[in-house]
């Protein structure tokens, strides 16, 4: 799908970014230019299985290496700051754990507010 979209549609590996952050890239000029290509008006689809399993270890596909929260989190402002706009936000897969654990819906949560916070600020600009 994505080489079918002549350019349309970008996509950004996590193990491509760790392999530029392992030769020095820093994680913010990666955020800059991953926002660069998006376009005025964004929706932002959050999968919790992004996040490295140890913050939501009940999720349907942990995979180690996924992002810390406040690497993402750093995503979205960059996003929120750049002078695009967020009209709409989703947040998927969070999951509660075979033992009533609510840690998965607490991370999710966070995420949720972060979102709407981040949302918010970049309809204000």
């Amino acid at each position: 799908m994505v080489e079918e979209s002549q350019g349309r549609i970008i996509s950004y590996y996590d193990q491509g970014i760790k392999d530029r952050q392992f030769k020095g890239d820093n994680w913010h000029k990666i955020c800059q230019e991953i926002v660069a290509q998006l376009p005025e008006n964004v929706y932002v689809s959050f999968d919790i299985d992004a996040l490295d399993p140890k913050l939501c270890p009940n999720t349907g596909t942990p995979v180690p290496g996924g992002f810390d929260y406040f690497e993402a989190m750093h995503l979205i402002k960059v996003l929120a700051t750049s002078g695009k706009k967020i009209i709409g936000f989703d947040l998927c897969e969070v999951a509660q754990g075979d033992d009533g654990s609510e840690w998965d819906g607490n991370v999710g949560a966070r995420v949720l507010y972060r979102l709407a916070s981040l949302m918010a600020l970049s309809q204000s600009r």
